[in-house]
């Protein structure tokens, strides 16, 4: 009967690689709490854009006029809504720490990942001064690329052309931060994984612990949210949709630019909760 719950006796093993602090079980309740703030944050961060993402893809797929798309999608929000959430964390421990190999028997199925009943490793470049003026690149074109966006927007309700705000987008996002990689000497070492002894050593690490929650969270959340963007779309009035075809969009042009901007005024005040 026990089997699955050993879990509850070992020391703290939480999240991607290094916990953020370390804890052990003999540290105090005041410390115990910090370390379950920063685990909180860091599921948090990582659960709110995987579901988000998920819930309004699911979501959008349960209005699809294709059939088996739109089933497929009801079927998963019906089920997930309503299996208890502590249930499927439990169940996707029991995935990763009864179904995977032990060590020694790690699956290889890509090189340098490895996935075990202790976690799954993979490689990551090697700490270098060049990732961090990438990083520096990547904000600043993310910051550059919506200041053209809008731009974009403005000039084309002044002059009615129309700015190729795609590619421009896709230059500030990704061509800075990759002439940033060039610049600081192109790095591509990588820290791979090793067995070292009963475990593996280097690369990253992601534990049991938190592959359970993270994947229990995201699906269960994301079929609430579908269903918030879901509801969001339907309360915006058939005759948009109908105006928009009239005037030659295709349906993802649609979606995209009439549909979801009005939606939003519905689906943002629940999806905050």
């Amino acid at each position: 009967i026990a089997t699955g719950f050993d879990f509850l006796s070992r020391e703290a093993s939480f999240g991607i690689g290094e916990s953020l602090i370390d804890y052990h079980p003999r540290d105090s309740y005041g410390y115990a709490f910090v370390v379950g703030i920063l685990n909180t944050l860091k599921v948090a961060v990582i659960g709110i854009v995987l579901a988000t993402v998920i819930g309004t893809l699911v979501g959008i797929a349960r209005l699809s006029s294709n059939w088996l798309v739109a089933k497929l999608a009801s079927v998963y929000i019906e089920i997930v809504r309503n299996i208890p959430p502590l249930l499927q964390l439990f169940f996707w421990y029991a995935v990763v720490t009864e179904s995977m190999p032990p060590v020694r028997q790690a699956l290889n199925p890509l090189p340098g990942v490895f996935v075990t009943q202790r976690g799954v490793w993979f490689p990551v470049p090697v700490a270098d001064p060049a990732w961090a003026w990438v990083g520096v690149a990547l904000l600043v074109g993310i910051v550059a690329a919506v200041a053209v966006r809008r731009w974009a927007a403005a000039r084309q309700a002044r002059t009615g052309q129309p700015f190729p705000t795609g590619w421009a987008t896709l230059g500030c996002v990704a061509g800075l931060p990759f002439l940033a990689f060039l610049a600081g000497g192109a790095p591509t070492e990588l820290d791979m994984p090793q067995l070292a002894g009963f475990n593996f050593r280097g690369g990253v690490a992601i534990s049991p612990e938190f592959f359970a929650i993270l994947m229990g969270l995201v699906i269960y959340t994301a079929a609430f949210i579908a269903e918030v963007v879901r509801n969001g779309i339907l309360a915006v009035s058939w005759g948009q949709t109908e105006a928009a075809r009239a005037l030659g969009l295709p349906g993802g042009l649609t979606l995209r630019l009439v549909v979801l901007p009005q939606a939003l005024r519905v689906i943002v005040p629940p999806l905050t909760s």
